[in-house]
């Protein structure tokens, strides 16, 4: 579901918006692990 879509039907968009941005900064992405394996994998063999 798109958050922000629904934001700006809300009356008091600037305090949504901000308490969507501490939504989000609670689940952060992690490195995926092929990622991470990858890079381990260039450093080792460089």
């Amino acid at each position: 579901m798109n958050f922000g879509l629904l934001l700006s039907q809300l009356p008091h968009v600037q305090e949504s918006r901000v308490h969507y941005d501490a939504m989000l900064a609670l689940h952060a992405p992690e490195p995926r692990k092929l990622a991470v394996f990858w890079l381990r994998l260039k450093t080792l063999l460089s």
